[in-house]
């Protein structure tokens, strides 16, 4: 077999073609560390920074989202900057609000937490979907130790107040444990690069910024090595060894607000930065035909190839095969797309990096910006801003006015006033039950009168009421889907077609956060094929799974492919009611026995019930109980 002739020498002695990506030896005593010459650092830094002002306008929808509406800053004529709370406290006003925006997310959360769903693996090859079903109870399991239906909630609530959500799916120990971990990743924390693909499939950086106590930094990144971790000690020298972190206040947002690129939230945490970058590799594509393998090589491996070759056409040689007959390695230069880590030190030290090792290819993050129209994100809660604004503005003038206006103001004239008493004592017998007030009128002076005057019929009531119906109206959340009771009157159609009207403004917003979740599961069921075994899957899937592991091999599950669907939750009231009466009925007509019954259904008590038949199960019916509720 005739070889493939190798690239010429000489164009590989000449300079790189792509810009040299990894890092420079650093001249310093700190030899174990190389510091970045990428300038990934500078690129994660300048990631970072543009996305100020998407921090700015997530701080300020969750301010509005959870009740602290007046901290808008405004510049006064003196020139003085203070927020619109200060600035009504120094008008003598009480800066009032009527948060209707927190109600709103409850009620969108609630929406779609009352439909409870779960991922499903389906096989792209049909003749593989007993592998899918195993995937599936493998994902089901990921899910419950994980606690994704309550991320997934708490996350939603995120999306709707900035606008995106980012989870990070890794391998690793924890408490003991190997296994696969979701993380939730902070919007205060995160980094990305300008993008305009809806899918995100344009992103090439991502990253994130870590905060953790030295031992945790020389747990992970020493290696082993204890002049790695001496070295690192050094590096961060300026950390205290302390873990306590007594100099953050908790269970407040300054945390998060005030996160730094370069310096740690607290003296005694170290500044880790995690970077994922798109990037270029000069490589070459070889193809060992002798014994058919295909595979990567770096430029630099290009000697010892031509080397192998001459030693193969050598031997064969001796044996009489001729040079084209012998089996060689042929290659190619290409270019080569590979995600690449780096986690750094503020100053540069680059304390870890490589290639993805994960089986997709791609980072570990899951993320989604929303809507990103000509790269933008704008938040869900955004669109009614104004309306709460204009509420508690509305609220805050009727209250004000309420305030200020006439109530039971008593005209008395001065020469009334009867001798002996003062107009303090005039007052008092005036408000004191069955007061008496002794007097003698005169002729042509008024008698004492109380005045009580109604000063808030200015129309702030009806812009009050239409600023309400605004916002219901632009948010899309009406009073039918908020539970709310229907006049009198209502049909009940009409009633339904109101919720189901309502119900169609937020489909692109659950379909948006189901897109988001699909590529976080299908992540998940990668990272599942790359590091689960068959002993492993055969401990946390049903005994139906296990009996399908029995005649297959590891590498049969690892290589299958499949696509992720979310369906509705077998746990979900309604799909048990559904499939509770589909079984009963195949019960009732005799197609299955009480044994299939009681495996398949979602019975309280099948269990229990399984375990105390008889071996020789008899068929029985049972008529008239409603076992589906």
């Amino acid at each position: 077999m005739k070889s493939k002739k190798l690239v010429d020498y000489r164009y590989f002695n000449n300079k790189s073609l792509l810009p040299k990506q990894t890092g420079k030896e650093n001249t310093s005593p700190l030899s174990h560390f190389k510091i970045d010459s990428s300038g990934t650092l500078d690129m994660a830094s300048k990631a970072w920074s543009n996305l100020h002002d998407y921090r700015y306008l997530r701080r300020r929808n969750r301010d509005y989202a959870f009740g602290r509406q007046w901290n808008d800053k405004i510049t006064l004529s003196d020139g003085r900057v203070v927020t619109e709370e200060q600035y009504l406290k120094e008008q003598g006003k009480v800066p009032l609000k009527n948060n209707l925006i927190r109600q709103l997310i409850k009620n969108v959360v609630g929406q779609f937490r009352s439909a409870q769903t779960q991922p499903v693996c389906v096989a792209r090859d049909r003749t593989e979907q007993q592998l899918g079903e195993v995937l599936s109870g493998a994902v089901e399991y990921v899910h419950q130790h994980n606690r994704l239906w309550e991320l997934d909630g708490r996350t939603l609530e995120e999306f709707l107040i900035s606008g995106s959500c980012a989870h990070k799916i890794v391998y690793g120990t924890r408490n003991g444990k190997s296994d696969i971990w979701i993380d939730d990743v902070a919007p205060s924390r995160i980094f990305f690069n300008s993008m305009n693909d809806v899918r995100q499939w344009d992103c090439s950086l991502i990253g994130e910024l870590h905060d953790m106590p030295i031992a945790d930094l020389l747990s992970r990144y020493a290696k082993g090595n204890r002049k790695r971790a001496l070295e690192l000690r050094k590096i961060y020298g300026e950390v205290k060894d302390s873990d306590f972190q007594n100099e953050i206040t908790s269970l407040t947002t300054d945390n998060a607000d005030n996160v730094d690129f370069y310096v740690a939230s607290s003296g005694n945490m170290c500044r880790v930065i995690e970077v994922w970058r798109y990037e270029s590799r000069e490589r070459l594509r070889c193809h060992d035909t002798l014994d058919g393998s295909v595979y990567k090589a770096e430029i630099d491996t290009l000697e010892n190839i031509e080397q192998e070759n001459a030693r193969r056409i050598k031997e064969a040689s001796k044996q009489g095969v001729k040079r084209e007959d012998v089996p060689l390695i042929n290659s190619e230069w290409f270019v080569d797309k590979v995600w690449y880590y780096r986690y750094l030190s503020p100053l540069g030290h680059i304390l870890d990096e490589g290639e993805t090792p994960y089986w997709h290819a791609s980072h570990p993050y899951a993320l989604k910006l929303y809507p990103l129209i000509d790269g933008e994100v704008h938040a869900f809660v955004e669109d009614v801003i104004d309306q709460q604004r204009y509420i508690n503005r509305l609220i805050t003038m009727v209250d004000f006015i309420m305030g200020s206006s006439a109530k039971g103001v008593l005209l008395f004239p001065e020469d009334q006033i009867p001798e002996g008493m003062t107009i303090e004592d005039v007052a008092e017998e005036w408000t004191r039950y069955n007061g008496v007030i002794m007097y003698r009128p005169r002729p042509g002076v008024p008698q004492p009168q109380q005045i009580s005057v109604n000063a808030t019929n200015v129309g702030a009531y009806e812009l009050l009421n239409m600023q309400m119906r605004l916002f219901e109206d632009i948010s899309g959340v009406h009073g039918a889907i908020q539970g709310k009771t229907a006049p009198s009157g209502t049909p009940y159609a009409l009633y339904a077609q109101q919720i189901q009207n309502s119900s169609l403004n937020l489909i692109d917003l659950f379909e948006s956060f189901k897109c988001f979740r699909v590529d976080r599961d299908t992540k998940i069921v990668k990272t599942i094929q790359q590091y689960y075994t068959i002993e492993r899957y055969k401990k946390i899937v049903g005994e139906e799974q296990q009996n399908i592991l029995k005649n297959i091999g590891e590498e049969d599950v690892k290589n299958a492919e499949f696509d992720i669907t979310i369906t509705e939750s077998v746990s979900s009231p309604v799909y048990r009611i559904a499939s509770n009466e589909f079984l009963l009925e195949l019960f009732r007509m005799g197609q299955i026995d009480l044994k299939t019954l009681l495996e398949n259904g979602s019975f309280p008590f099948a269990d229990k019930l399984l375990q105390s038949l008889p071996h020789n199960n008899n068929i029985f019916f049972v008529i008239g109980y409603d076992w589906a509720n």
